[in-house]
C-alpha cells in the first residue's frame, strides 16, 4: 500500500511535466514562430493563470466541503483533453480560449491535491511534505521543458499528443491503494504566535505575487527573443528546465534548514537575487549568461512559493482552503506578469520585459523591508 503523499508526488510530476510541455512551451513557442507580437503571447501564457487564479479558491473550499477526488479526476481529464485540443489550433482567438478553460481545470486539480495528501500534518512534518512535492513538480517542469523542446524539433504536433495523452492517462494513479500519511513530528520548529503566522502568511503572499509577476514576464517573453537570436527549440527548453532544476535545489536547502521560517531577511534576499537574474538576460545575447538568469531566477521561485505555502496553510484551518488562497495568488502573478511584460515589450523592444522584471523586483523588497519596519515598530 502506498502513502498518500507517494501518489500526490507522482501526480504533481506528472502534471505539471504535461502543462509546461504543452501550453507554458509548445504553445508560446509555435505562436512566436508564427510571428505572433509580444501582446498576444503575453495574453497566451496570461490567460490560463486568471482562470487559475478565479477559480482556485472556489476549488479549494468545495473541495474541503464535498470531498477531493471528483476535483482531481475532473481536472486530469478535462486538462488532458484540452492539451489534444491545442494540437489543432493554431489561431489566437482559439487558443486563448483553450489557454484559459485549461488553467480552470487546473485549479480544480492542484489545490485539492495538494490537501489531499498532506491531511492531519503541521510543522515540520508539513514542510518536509510539501518540500518533496515541491521538488516533484519542479522536476516534471523540467522533464517537460526538455522532453518538449527535443519533440517540438521534430514535429510540433508530438508535444501536444504525448503529453495529453499522459495527463490522460493520470487519474489511473488514484485507483492505487493508499493510507494518510502519519503525523511525524508536528511541532512548529520556531513557534509563533497567531499575529506572527498571519503577517507571514501576508508576506509570503506579497513576495510570491512579486516575483510570480517577473517570473512570469521573463518565460512568457522569452521565447520571442529566443525566435529573434535563433536559438533553437531544443536549447529553449534547456534553458527552462535548468530554472525548474535551480528550484529543486531551493526545495532542498529550505526542507534541511528552519533558519528562513519567520524572517523577512530571507524573502528580501530573494527579490535582490531576482534583480540580478533579471539583468544577466537583459544586457546579454550569451547562452552561458542566459543559463544563470534563468538559475538564479529558478530558485527565488522556487524559494519563495514553498515559503508562501506553508506560511498559509499554518495560518489556515482548511488546508485547501489555504492552499487554494496560495494557488489564487500565483494565478495573479502569473498572469498580470505575462501580460504587463507584453505591452512593456511591444511599446520598448524585446529586452524591455526583463528591465520591467528587475524593477519590479526592487519594489517588491522595498515594500518588505518597509512592512517589516512597520511591524517592528507597533
Amino acid at each position: 500500500m502506498f502513502r498518500r503523499e507517494q501518489i500526490g508526488y507522482a501526480l504533481a510530476l506528472l502534471m505539471d511535466m504535461c502543462m509546461m510541455a504543452t501550453l507554458f512551451f509548445a504553445v508560446p513557442r509555435r505562436a512566436a514562430d508564427a510571428g505572433m507580437d509580444a501582446v498576444r503571447l503575453g495574453w497566451l501564457s496570461g490567460m490560463f493563470f486568471v482562470a487559475y487564479a478565479v477559480v482556485s479558491p472556489l476549488a479549494g473550499k468545495l473541495s474541503d466541503r464535498f470531498g477531493r477526488m471528483p476535483f482531481m479526476v475532473g481536472g486530469l481529464v478535462v486538462a488532458g483533453g484540452l492539451m489534444w485540443a491545442c494540437a489543432y489550433e493554431t489561431r489566437f482567438t482559439a487558443l486563448l480560449a483553450l489557454c484559459g478553460v485549461t488553467g480552470a481545470a487546473a485549479a480544480l486539480f492542484w489545490p485539492t491535491l495538494i490537501a489531499w495528501f498532506s491531511e492531519g500534518l503541521r510543522g515540520a512534518a508539513l514542510v518536509r511534505v510539501l518540500g518533496i512535492y515541491c521538488i516533484s513538480w519542479n522536476i516534471g517542469l523540467g522533464i517537460g521543458s526538455v522532453g518538449s523542446g527535443k519533440l517540438y524539433e521534430a514535429d510540433p504536433w508530438w508535444s501536444f499528443a504525448v503529453f495529453g495523452s499522459i495527463t490522460l492517462a493520470a487519474p489511473l494513479l488514484l485507483l492505487l491503494r493508499s493510507r494518510v500519511a502519519s503525523g511525524g513530528d508536528n511541532a512548529m520548529p520556531v513557534p509563533v504566535d497567531r499575529a506572527t503566522a498571519l503577517r507571514f502568511m501576508w508576506a509570503g503572499w506579497m513576495a510570491n505575487l512579486t516575483v510570480l509577476l517577473g517570473f512570469g514576464a521573463v518565460q512568457a517573453m522569452f521565447p520571442q527573443l529566443a525566435t529573434h537570436l535563433g536559438v533553437s527549440p531544443s536549447l529553449h527548453g534547456q534553458l527552462f528546465g535548468a530554472s525548474r532544476g535551480a528550484a529543486v535545489v531551493a526545495f532542498l536547502v529550505m526542507g534541511w534548514s528552519h533558519a528562513w521560517h519567520h524572517r523577512t531577511w530571507p524573502l528580501v534576499a530573494g527579490y535582490v537575487a531576482g534583480v540580478a537574474g533579471a539583468l544577466a538576460i537583459a544586457f546579454t545575447s550569451s547562452v552561458p549568461l542566459f543559463f544563470v538568469g534563468f538559475i538564479v531566477l529558478g530558485f527565488i521561485n522556487g524559494a519563495v512559493y514553498l515559503a508562501s505555502i506553508f506560511y498559509a496553510m499554518e495560518a489556515f484551518e482548511g488546508k485547501a482552503a489555504g492552499a487554494g488562497w496560495t494557488e489564487m495568488v500565483l494565478g495573479a502573478g502569473s498572469f498580470l506578469g505575462p501580460v504587463a511584460a507584453g505591452f512593456v515589450g511591444d511599446a520598448w523592444g524585446l529586452r524591455a520585459p526583463y528591465f520591467f522584471a528587475a524593477v519590479l523586483f526592487v519594489a517588491g523588497a522595498v515594500a518588505q523591508v518597509g512592512l517589516d519596519f512597520a511591524a517592528r515598530r507597533r
